[in-house]
């Protein structure tokens, strides 16, 4: 999968499920991780696997009204196109200008509604 946002995704599967994620990877070079429970933004993919956190632009929990699920093949994704990111389950992630935005369902998400929250992007310096 690539797109004028995301360069392509990664789906990383653990033998305990403790870790799943999806990362998608964007072109400038930041990652997005999303998890069960929670989504953060990297700098770049070396960030991910930092133990201390250097390289977090931004976390946030998932609501406990939100249930993702995790496919082997696709992660937590069921569909991205552009800044849409569909999750299993059916809330949705959008890639907005300002930053990325999680919201309970698709209607939501393009009306710019009730958004659960914002983890802005930092400008580079």
């Amino acid at each position: 999968m690539s797109d004028m946002i995301v360069a392509h995704q990664e789906v990383i599967e653990s033998d305990s499920g403790q870790k799943n994620c999806t990362l998608l990877h964007f072109h400038r070079g930041q990652v997005l991780r999303i998890g069960c429970d929670s989504v953060a933004l990297y700098r770049d993919r070396n960030a991910v696997d930092d133990p201390l956190g250097n390289g977090v632009v931004g976390h946030e929990l998932i609501p406990n009204t939100i249930a993702l699920r995790f496919e082997p093949d696709t992660g937590f994704i069921d569909q991205q196109r552009a800044g849409y990111v569909g999750l299993h389950g059916g809330a949705v992630l959008f890639i907005r200008p300002d930053g990325i935005a999680l919201y309970n369902n698709a209607q939501d998400a393009l009306r710019n509604q009730h958004a659960h929250w914002l983890i802005p992007f930092v400008k580079a310096h």
